[in-house]
């Protein structure tokens, strides 16, 4: 909140701000760094947003498990799977288990918030549509989450798309991409609708709006009408319409 706050004013980060990310970097594999690394891409430190994002990278190996404050989906309160995590694990104490949980961004740190998240916090267009939302979800309506594998590689495509790095932007959109078609066949993700969504703002960056509307649209049919698609359609259709 406090780097937001200096991103808000025009003021440039210090170092106590930056700091306080110590205390919580090792509370799981990836979600507070992909934090610290958006708040340094916002801020235009890109060099030093991809020494982070590349530490998250080596941490997020194949046997990571993802964790949600705000979705459950099958085998998530099996406890033999924390029970296997811990008879394998080579590190002593909780912090560091091979946990990640969502990437979650509140209002109030606005200025260091991926922009398309920010239509994450206001998904609907019509009172009609808040009123549909879910008890539970409607806690969660002034924040922005999303899984932390598919935040990586779309912190990714922006970062390397900032300094040029051309091969390695298409890397991560690649890898953003198979991170949806994977979770249809193998795997879940607790927030499907908004990676997604990050994936079409890609293409759209690659001005490829027909891809962008695809997966806009994929998005609108796992979530309707609780979905930021309805927003970012609106924008494409309003582009290719000029």
């Amino acid at each position: 909140m406090k780097a937001s706050n200096c991103l808000r004013l025009r003021n440039v980060i210090n170092s106590e701000s930056l700091s306080r990310f110590q205390y919580s970097l090792n509370t799981d594999v990836a979600s507070s760094r992909l934090k610290l690394a958006s708040i340094l891409y916002w801020s235009g430190h890109f060099n030093a947003a991809l020494r982070v994002l590349e530490v998250v990278e080596k941490r997020y190996h194949r046997v990571v498990k993802d964790v949600c404050g705000i979705i459950l989906i099958e085998g998530d309160r099996d406890l033999q799977v924390l029970a296997n995590m811990l008879s394998g694990n080579k590190y002593k104490g909780f912090s560091e288990l091979q946990f990640a949980f969502c990437v979650r961004f509140l209002r109030e740190e606005t200025y260091c918030v991926p922009c398309i998240l920010l239509y994450e916090m206001k998904p609907n267009i019509t009172e009609e549509e808040i009123a549909e939302r879910h008890p539970v979800h409607k806690r969660w309506m002034d924040s922005a989450e999303v899984d932390a594998r598919p935040s990586l590689n779309y912190l990714q495509c922006l970062t390397y798309g900032g300094i040029g790095g051309r091969d390695d932007q298409l890397r991560a959109l690649d890898a953003l991409r198979s991170n949806e078609y994977v979770a249809k066949i193998k795997i879940n993700l607790y927030h499907q609708e908004t990676a997604l969504n990050m994936l079409g703002h890609c293409y759209e960056i690659e001005g490829e709006y027909d891809l962008a509307l695809y997966y806009y649209e994929v998005s609108l049919s796992l979530c309707n009408p609780n979905n930021a698609a309805n927003w970012h359609l609106e924008r494409i259709l309003r582009l290719i319409g000029g």
